[in-house]
Formats: structure tokens, C-alpha cells, sequence
């Protein structure tokens, strides 16, 4: 049968998004605890007012506090008069064009005609930068879309960039059915972001709760149901479990603060509540989440392994292959989720390789490693501009890109190999590179941190158990948040105060042939924590580490075997695995071929298509 569609919306802007984080919740819906339809939408619509009870209160101004005034028809004057002060002096490129049309489509019916004047002479003399990204693109164009259907049959000379209503509705429509195709082919290329998931969702969630075209209305609506089921899926307690395209510093060790943690409260129930500008346009409109995506986002009875495929951001120098594809594996229990890409460059500056996150301890709730490499060459891959400034421009606005001790970025000289929850990480650097050092981190709130002479790291956090074999020795160095990584958050999050305690810990390895072996289990997997550091004890990884000849043979607690040569050799138990062989989607819950433009969802006996190809939702 076809569901019935409500269309929603969702607006905010990068240069004034307030993140407030209410009292903890604790891990929700980690054990199979699905709601009814009747119990969901009463706890979504409390979520919702909590959310925008801030915003239509608020006295700070700006597009979210008349936004949200104009979408409950109270204090319109107010309303009216935030609005236009905002808009004396718009600023904000992309991330000005979506606040500002959420407002006006929220308030069109009840603000002021001098309003209805200012909004439309900023679309006519305000020219927004459209940006270089992927994400950047959805927002351009998805604004532009809606505004061209507001004021329709303009000449170009009422409009920024001199072209006429029906030529930026033309443009906008084209590239956002082009931008769908690719998704829904061979992948996102920022993808599984948790801080750049809610551009993308605001995106489309604008178009389906605004959108006049009813196509791009009905694509709205399948492409957020997208989004957010892929989400569902890859999170934990409200954290997205990597590895990921693009995070930023200090989210990267502290998951909630990312925007995509504000959605899984707002959508699913889980994590702690939040009242994120990123999610106030959404908490205002009437797009519901289907019911099987949100069983999904909150049934963890099963532990469950999702292979997905997604794709390199366009590959301009240095490469045979546009868009070559991404390997993603995420292990998943009701305890902890570990995940990873398979290695090498596959987006610029901010990608997180691979990564275990777990419901114990807040705020730091994640133990990972990388190899913090920078280059001019990596950033000529991806970025149009002249080579020999790049690192410069980039470090502008990204100012961890360049520091040896920062906690995002991929590297060409490492690989991973995963097998549900046992990851082998290689790296084979080249010397002269801009770090010759890998890292480890370890968040300060371990309950047992362990330096065993087996050779073993053996962490304790909670229910969750981390054994880390490094292939190399290392050092151990306490450290705080620093401010440039404070500096570097999306969203300007709030930090959680210190009361005295210890600073986390990086174990830093410098030899360039090395690696590491990571096993995880729960104590519903094992037992208990002295069984599970017995049983690591017992094991040892064989490696070779040798320049151009780095590989590892190892049994894991499961007794299967793992061979992984670097860099792309990668053999369990005598099955030489073929990454080339994974779906765009490939899980209990999600399937799609590549190329296809389809997804099917199932949950138990329950199923929910989406196909691009005829444009329908059925069930």
C-alpha cells in the first residue's frame, strides 16, 4: 500500500547555532525496546516541543526565534522584526539561503507585506556563494529551488545571479535529480558524516514539506527517508558509528556532540535531548519517521554486521577513477558498535578511517587510531585550486589539518581489515612523510586501562571490553582538549566541565612499518572481563614489517583466521575476500544493488520500498 506522506522542514545556520544539551537520558532503545505508532508519535511530538520551546521564547533573534514564532502564529510583530534585522546584513553563502527561506515558508501566511519586501529584495540583491562541496551543492540548490517556485515568472534582473525564476528553477531541479541519482547508485560521497548528515537533511526536508512540484516534493521525502534510514541503522545511544567521510575535532572523541546526534534524539529517541538549531525546522513541520525506520534505529536484541558501499569525493589529480568506490563494515551489539572504511585517501582533511564507540561513559565514549597525514598532493586530489597554497587556505578554516597531534584525517599509507568485532589496521609510511608517528586514543573515563606484558592493551569501559595489540612499541602521553580542537566543532558544541580529572591518553608508535590488532566484545559476548583478557593473553598476532612487505597472520577469540597483507590482501579463514563484490547496501535491515536506485527496508515481516526509478513509497 502507498503511505501517506507528511512533508517537513528543517533550516539553521553555521554562524549562530546555539547546541544546549539537557540533563543525560542514558542509552535508549539498545535492547529491542520498539515502540507502538501511538507511543512514537506522542514521544516524537514532546521531542519536538522541547526542541522549539527555546527558539519562540527566545529574545536573541535572527531566523530560528522568528521561524519558530511564525510556525505557532504567536508574537508575529516580533516575529517580523527579527526577521528583518536579520536581514539587513545577510552573511552566510548556502548557510544563509536555507534559515532564511525556512523562515519565509514557515511565516509567509502571517508576516507583514514590508516583510514579505525585505525577504525578496535579499534574494535579489544578497549573492550566495554556492560552494565546492557535496553538501554545500544540496543546500544551494534545494534553497534555490523553493525560492524560484516563490517568486515565479521574475526576469533576471530581479534575482542575484541575473538569471530568470523559471532558468534558477530549471538549474536547481536538474542538479538536485542528478545529485539523487549518483546517491542512490553508487553512493554518497560525504557520506555517513555526523557533522555534515544534517545538511543534507535539511535539504530535503525542505523540499518535502515545501516543495510545489510535487516530484520534487515526493523526492524530498524518499531521499530524507533515505538518509535517515541509513542512519538508523550505523547508530548507538545517538551516536553514528564510523568509520565516516567527515568529522570534525572534538566530536571525533566526544560522538554527541556532532549535529547527527541531535536527529537520532529528535527521530529515534536516543542519546540525550538537545535543542539544536541544526533540528528546529524539522521539530516544526509534519514529516514523520516511518515507523520501521525508527524499529530499526532502536532494536539492538541482535547483534549484526552492515557492509555498505559509498564513493571518493571526485578525484581531480592523482587518480584513474572519478569517483572510486568506498568499502563500509560496522559490527553492531546493543553495547558497542565498531566500524571502518578500508584505508587510503578517501576524502580530504576530515575523514575518520575506522573507529569502536560504545554506550558507557560520557562525554568520551570511542577508542580509535589514525595516521595523522597532511599533504599538498592530497588536497590537489580533491580541491581545483592551485597546489602550493592549499595547505595554507585549508588550515584558514581548518587549523587541525597541519598539526601532528590531530585526531582526524585518512592516510595513504594505511589499510584496515574487519571481521565483525576484530579489526587489523596496517600502515606502511613512507619516509619523509609529514608525520612518521600512527596514534592511538584512550579516553580518560576506561574503567581498567591495562599495559599487560603479554604486549596486550586490555580497556575496561563498562560493559564493553577493547583489546589492542600494537604491532610496534609506543609511548604513553597524557593530554586535555586543546583549544584549536575545541576551535575546529561544528555547531560551536558546549563542552561537559572538568572536575579534576585526568587528561586522555595517546599512545603514539614511530616506527613506519606497523599496525594494530583490536578485538571488542561485551560481557553478554563473553562474560567477563578477566575471561576476556585471559583469552587475548593466550594470543599473539605474527607479523612481518618490512618496507613494501607489511602483514599480519592472527586467530581471533572466535577462531577465525586473518590474514591481511598490506595493502589490499585480505584473506579469513582461506576465503580471499572481495570487496568489490558489496551492495550499496548489505545488512538485515537495508538492501540495494549498486546501480539500482532503490532501497529496500525490512524489519521482521515488514517491509518499505523506495525506487527512484518510479518515484513511490510503498509498504
Amino acid at each position: 500500500m502507498k503511505r501517506i506522506v507528511f512533508p517537513f522542514v528543517v533550516s539553521a545556520c553555521v554562524a549562530a547555532l546555539p547546541i544546549f544539551h539537557a540533563g543525560g537520558s542514558g542509552p535508549a532503545g539498545t535492547a529491542g525496546s520498539t515502540a507502538t505508532r501511538e507511543e512514537y508519535l506522542g514521544g516524537y511530538e514532546q521531542r519536538a516541543a522541547y526542541i522549539s520551546s527555546y527558539y519562540d521564547t527566545s529574545m536573541a533573534g535572527g531566523y530560528y526565534s522568528a521561524a519558530a514564532r511564525y510556525a505557532h502564529g504567536k508574537d508575529l510583530r516580533t516575529a517580523d522584526s527579527m526577521f528583518a534585522a536579520a536581514l539587513k546584513e545577510p552573511r552566510g553563502d548556502m548557510f544563509w539561503m536555507f534559515p532564511c527561506i525556512g523562515a519565509y515558508l514557515n511565516g509567509k501566511d502571517r508576516m507583514s507585506p514590508e516583510t514579505k519586501a525585505v525577504v525578496r529584495n535579499a534574494w535579489k540583491t544578497y549573492a550566495p556563494y554556492r560552494g565546492d562541496t557535496e553538501n554545500h551543492w544540496a543546500m544551494y540548490y534545494s534553497t534555490l529551488f523553493l525560492a524560484a517556485e516563490q517568486w515565479p515568472d521574475l526576469p533576471g534582473s530581479e534575482w542575484y545571479n541575473g538569471k530568470s525564476s523559471d532558468e534558477n528553477r530549471t538549474d536547481a531541479k536538474e542538479y538536485l535529480i542528478h545529485w539523487m541519482e549518483i546517491a542512490t547508485t553508487i553512493g554518497q560521497g560525504e557520506f555517513d558524516s555526523p557533522d555534515y548528515f544534517a545538511e543534507y537533511a535539511i535539504s530535503m526536508s525542505l523540499l518535502a514539506d515545501f516543495a510545489s512540484d510535487p516530484g520534487m516534493k515526493q523526492r524530498g521525502t524518499m531521499m530524507l527517508d533515505y538518509l535517515l534510514a541509513d542512519f538508523a541503522d550505523e547508530q548507538l545511544d545517538g551516536q553514528y558509528l564510523g568509520g565516516f567521510s567527515r568529522i570534525y575535532q572534538p566530536a571525533v572523541f566526544k560522538p554527541l556532540l556532532s549535529p547527527a546526534s541531535a536527529y537520532a534524539w529528535l527521530y529515534f529517541g536516543t542519546g540525550e535531548p538537545s535543542q539544536s538549531g541544526w533540528v528546529l525546522l524539522p521539530a516544526l513541520g509534519k514529516y514523520r519517521l516511518p515507523q520501521i525506520i525508527g524499529d530499526i534505529a532502536t532494536d539492538r536484541s541482535h547483534a549484526y554486521v552492515e557492509r555498505e558501499r559509498k564513493r571518493v569525493r571526485n578525484v581531480i589529480r592523482f587518480g584513474n577513477e572519478k569517483n572510486p568506490p568506498v568499502y563500509k563494515y560496522t559490527y553492531v551489539t546493543k553495547d558497542y558498535g565498531l566500524g571502518s572504511l578500508q584505508g587510503g585517501l578517501l576524502q580530504p582533511i576530515q575523514q575518520h578511517t575506522w573507529g569502536l564507540r560504545y554506550t558507557y561513559g560520557r562525554p568520551y565514549t570511542t577508542i580509535f587510531g589514525l595516521h595523522p597525514y597532511w599533504s599538498s598532493e592530497e588536497l590537489g586530489m580533491f580541491f581545483p585550486e592551485e597546489i602550493k597554497p592549499l595547505i595554507a587556505d585549508v588550515v584558514a578554516s581548518k587549523s587541525t589539518y597541519n598539526n601532528p597531534d590531530k585526531w582526524t584525517g585518512g592516510s595513504p599509507f594505511e589499510r584496515t581489515f574487519q571481521n565483525r568485532n576484530t579489526i587489523i589496521v596496517l600502515y606502511d609510511i613512507r619516509p619523509g612523510t609529514s608525520t612518521e608517528h600512527i596514534d592511538g586514543f584512550f579516553p580518560r573515563n576506561l574503567e581498567e586501562r591495562i599495559i599487560d606484558p603479554s604486549g596486550w592493551i586490555l580497556c575496561k569501559a563498562g560493559d564493553t571490553y577493547c583489546g589492542w595489540y600494537p604491532l610496534e612499541g609506543g609511548e604513553w602521553t597524557e593530554e586535555h582538549d586543546t583549544p584549536g580542537q575545541v576551535k575546529n566543532a561544528i555547531g560551536r558544541p558546549e563542552d561537559i566541565a572538568r572536575s579534576g580529572e585526568t587528561g586522555n591518553w595517546r599512545f603514539r608508535s614511530t616506527n613506519l612499518q606497523n599496525g594494530e590488532v583490536v578485538e571488542v566484545r561485551s560481557r553478554a559476548e563473553i562474560g567477563s572481563f578477566g575471561k576476556f583478557c585471559a583469552g587475548l593473553r593466550a594470543r599473539r598476532p605474527r607479523a612481518v614489517l618490512k618496507p613494501g612487505a607489511v602483514s599480519v597472520d592472527y586467530t581471533t577469540l572466535a577462531g577465525d583466521r586473518m590474514r591481511f597483507a598490506f595493502p589490499d590482501t585480505r584473506v579469513l579463514n582461506g576465503k580471499t575476500i572481495d570487496l568489490t563484490t558489496t551492495p550499496l547496501f548489505d545488512g538485515p535491515f537495508l538492501h540495494a544493488a549498486v546501480g539500482s536506485r532503490k532501497l529496500s527496508i525490512t524489519y521482521g515481516k515488514r517491509k518499505l520500498d523506495l525506487d527512484f526509478t518510479k518515484l513511490t513509497i510503498t509498504e
